[in-house]
């Protein structure tokens, strides 16, 4: 007896527990006189090889067996709509990430390698790791051709060597130069950062100071106090910063209070701040308000030098917090750079790499680390200076691989200009559709302020695992060398002889003959670039590479992307082609423990992906979930937030849903066992059968919907609810009776397996993107697919004609009254009949599906399951009025339908068939 009997017969709420013993039991209830088993053969029940449930080595198994027939989810929601997809996987393969990777087992020996030794370990580590990634990736079933003709890599020879020809273009454009500017500099990596290389720590701890700077020059406004000490007060957190102090910055619109001490110092400080710096440095009673525009011309004296300084205004400089004045170092702030730009001060950093003071800053400051003792000496070097300090916990940027704080430092590096990419850049958005839907407004809003924000984009990095920047200097002025022509003769150099080439050979080889003569110098007067190309511009140019016509229909990342591969792809795009390289973006979450904790190996709580597919070492306490359940957890929570909880909860809730689709799809695989006919049967389709195809129809469109506008969460949930509600509760229930006892060559029967044909055909297919494993595995054994065809390489297309709002209409109305029923019903409805009283309207929709004013066998008696309804029509009345009653006789016990003509009779139905089966 099938396993999957009881979902149809049983008449329990668990729509997905199943009795196999509920059938038998039902016989014995009907009569002590009558052996039910003699009737077993005659039930059509359902029968498949398919397995209600695969778990263990079986699950890993059958995963390997299908690996080879199988796509991705969003690739493989295109396809089955008949769309052509081309998929290139890549890899970003450059970066300080790697480079350490390679080098951390070496430890201190790693200091005296040289960079080709460095670059030769970094490949391996990079090679060895897309190895074993891109078998994970096979394994979860993602379509791409995976060999490496197939593939793209950043440091494969012809991605670089057309980096190095996108760099020249964007060069002679102007687009790209050399230039002192702050980056964000992380002394423990020794190279410069992006803001997408950061992670902001909000338990950093600094030591802020409330610094007294004395003026020199009074503004007009405040000449009456003229004689009397006026110090401005600024408020930091880098107190280091401030041996490059170049101005102090005020906000023009706000008010300013200059307030008197008790030893007639005056200070000036935001008048809604004057509570707050009273607490830190004693009463101060106000004596005169201006506003910041009334700074304007005057000067303080530098805590260090004793030079005199101006005042600025600052468009940054707010009253949230400090004192509403702020000390200005351009060479230790983007904010302060463009202030300094504006105002023409100088750019002083006096760091060096290892986040050390250089000798400039003074023999009593060489040396010292600027995050640790350096910020102390500075404190003490202007001890009279400061009024206030304390340790101050705030979010503070970090080196997102060494974990450590990073700094702000101006240095020479190569940049691109934004500024004259953004107006373009930010027109192209507006045609750039982001996905899902429901976090478009604020990811669009993300980019856009991402890109109006960014000042300037720093390129360069000095490290040495990337592609290198085409430039020679003069040794003696550091003045740039490069044009086109002698790219392509490095382009050439690195096809002849590898990209270590650009570290290896001499420096009259890499510069040639034909330029040392344009030149007229010798090789000896040059030297080659030390830097090479940030990793976002390595990624970002990726579209130059991989896309035939420079535009794709959909970058895929995460949320992260938009301060990353999104904004730089879409620069360098508009730079090089005037357009953006997409036409839509989707943006997923970040996977998180139960407590909201980002995946860390070092806090230990990383849970393995291919853990979850295969399980642990012991199965029994990590069970191979497979990979279906992985991509139900992706599908069902990947796509609506931006953290997404990776739990045992959440991915045991995964493998339920997947069994339960299974056990649905175990059912109508068993439904459509080819019962041996003599003759072809043409099926008849009852009301119920054409009011399915109407959902199918509908939920057809509906999840084609979702698929297109990449609501993956949506699409698990509306597939649940329909196949748990409208096939599982619904129609297969109703049917049971059609499908189990009436003869094989029924033309009613035919039509419930046709519509069940039909059901299954939709069901696989909109499920296959999310959950491929279980969609081939199922049409692998559907009674249909002798050849064992890939669910991918069959075509099925929904017919107009499905939509039917009339019939529709009919069954709706019914299952109101259906409902009605349930509620008054406290035995098996079978044995009841009804007499059903309902108004014009209703009765008049109703009818069709009894024609007769009274019946036994009408479509109606099938949908309410009662063996005998009287329709009534009666005006005035809103609601059906029902009247139940048990009939007299007992039921069929073969079919548990039709009433006995006689005790130990079967229904005439039942009788007939019988009849023909023992003759």
């Amino acid at each position: 007896m099938s396993a999957g009997l009881g979902v149809i017969l049983g008449q329990t709420k668990n729509l997905f527990s199943y009795n196999t013993k509920s059938l038998l039991l039902r016989y014995v209830q009907t009569s002590e006189n009558v052996n039910p088993k003699k009737y077993t053969a005659s039930i059509l029940l359902p029968q498949t090889k398919f397995p209600s449930r695969i778990s263990g080595k079986k699950r890993v198994d059958m995963d390997k067996y299908l690996l080879e027939i199988l796509k991705d989810i969003t690739i493989r929601s295109k396809i089955i709509r008949g769309q052509r997809v081309h998929f290139i996987p890549g890899w970003d393969c450059h970066g300080l990430p790697i480079e350490m990777k390679a080098l951390i087992s070496l430890k201190e020996s790693a200091m005296n390698l040289t960079s080709v030794e460095i670059r030769q370990k970094a490949q391996k580590y990079a090679n060895e790791a897309i190895s074993q990634q891109r078998d994970v990736f096979m394994s979860w079933g993602i379509m791409a051709d995976w060999k490496e003709s197939g593939c793209y890599f950043t440091h494969h020879t012809s991605y670089v060597i057309n980096q190095l020809r996108q760099f020249i273009t964007l060069y002679e454009k102007g687009l790209v130069n050399r230039d002192f500017k702050p980056v964000y500099w992380s002394p423990s990596s020794r190279t410069a950062l992006a803001e997408s290389e950061l992670e902001y720590n909000e338990q950093h701890v600094s030591k802020s100071a409330t610094i007294r700077l004395l003026l020199d020059v009074l503004p007009p406004a405040l000449v009456s106090l003229k004689g009397h000490p006026v110090y401005a007060l600024t408020w930091t957190t880098t107190p280091w910063t401030l041996v490059a102090n170049e101005a102090i910055a005020f906000a023009e619109d706000v008010k300013y209070c200059v307030a008197e001490d008790s030893e007639m110092n005056f200070y000036i400080v935001a008048e809604n701040l004057l509570n707050k710096i009273q607490e830190k440095i004693g009463i101060l009673k106000p004596s005169i308000t201006i506003t910041g525009t009334e700074l304007r011309g005057g000067r303080y004296l530098q805590p260090i030098t004793g030079l005199s300084s101006p005042f600025v205004p600052g468009s940054h400089v707010t009253t949230a917090k400090g004192t509403g004045l702020v000390h200005i170092a351009p060479g230790h702030g983007m904010d302060d750079f463009l202030i300094g730009l504006a105002n023409k001060l100088p750019v002083l950093s006096l760091v060096d790499e290892n986040g050390c003071y250089t000798a400039d800053a003074g023999p009593d400051l060489v040396g010292l680390n600027v995050l640790n003792e350096g910020g102390e000496a500075i404190l003490n070097k202007i001890q009279s200076n400061v009024v206030h300090t304390e340790n101050y916990q705030h979010s503070y940027p970090y080196d997102w691989r060494t974990k450590e704080p990073v700094i702000v430092k101006a240095s020479k590096q190569w940049f691109i200009n934004t500024s004259a990419l953004k107006q373009q850049a930010l027109d192209s958005l507006q045609n750039v559709s982001v996905y899902p839907v429901c976090n478009s407004a604020s990811s669009t809003n993300s980019l856009t302020q991402q890109v109006k924000m960014r000042p300037y984009w720093c390129i360069s990095r000095q490290r040495v695992w990337g592609t290198p920047i085409p430039v020679l200097y003069y040794r003696d002025t550091g003045d740039i060398i490069t044009n086109r022509d002698w790219n392509e003769r490095l382009c050439h150099l690195m096809q002849k002889y590898g990209l270590d080439c650009w570290w290896e050979l001499p420096i009259e080889k890499l510069a040639g003959k034909k330029l040392l003569r344009e030149l007229e110098v010798d090789a000896s007067e040059l030297e080659r670039g030390q830097d090479i190309l940030d990793i976002w511009f390595d990624s970002g140019i990726s579209w130059s590479t991989v896309l035939p016509d420079g535009k794709a229909d959909l970058y895929l990342e995460g949320i992260d992307q938009f301060t990353g591969w999104f904004q730089s792809s879409l620069l360098t795009s508009i730079a090089l082609q005037g357009a953006a390289p997409y036409k839509s973006l989707f943006a997923h979450g970040f996977a998180v423990d139960d407590k909201g904790h980002k995946m860390s190996k070092s806090l230990g709580n990383v849970i393995d992906p291919e853990e979850v597919t295969q399980g642990g070492e012991d199965l029994k306490k990590k069970p191979a979930y497979g990979v279906d359940t992985l991509r139900w957890w992706v599908a069902s929570h990947g796509t609506q937030h931006s953290l997404v909880p990776v739990t045992e909860k959440l991915l045991k809730g995964s493998a339920e849903s997947v069994q339960k689709l299974r056990l649905i799809f175990r059912f109508l695989l068993g439904a459509l066992h080819p019962y041996p006919c003599d003759t072809p049967i043409e099926p008849e389709y009852h009301y119920l059968d054409k009011y399915l195809l109407h959902q199918l129809y509908h939920y057809d469109k509906r999840i084609e919907t979702l698929y297109s506008n990449y609501e993956y969460h949506n699409a698990c949930r509306v597939i649940i609810h329909f196949v748990a509600n409208t096939v599982s509760a619904l129609y297969c229930h109703l049917i049971k009776d059609r499908l189990y006892c009436n003869s094989i060559n029924s033309s009613h029967r035919a039509g419930a397996v046709d519509v069940i044909s039909e059901i299954l055909a939709v069901l696989t297919r909109s499920l296959a993107p999310i959950l491929p494993h279980l969609a081939e595995e199922v049409w692998l054994h559907h009674p249909d697919n002798l050849a064992s065809v890939p669910l991918f390489h069959s075509a099925h297309n929904l017919p107009k004609d499905w939509d039917q709002p009339s019939i529709a209409k009919v069954i709706e109305n019914a299952l109101d009254i259906k409902a009605a029923i349930t509620k008054l019903a406290t035995i098996n409805t079978w044995e009841l009949a009804a007499t059903i009283t309902l108004n014009p309207a209703q009765y008049s929709i109703v009818m069709a599906l009894q024609q007769d004013e009274s019946s036994t066998t009408s479509q109606l008696c099938e949908l309410f399951q009662l063996s005998a309804i009287t329709l009534i029509a009666k005006d005035g009345i809103e609601d059906a009025v029902i009247d139940l009653k048990p009939i007299e006789k007992s039921l069929c016990a073969r079919c548990y339908r039709y009433p006995e003509p006689q005790p130990g009779k079967l229904c005439a139905r039942c009788d007939d068939i019988i009849s023909h089966l023992s003759t």
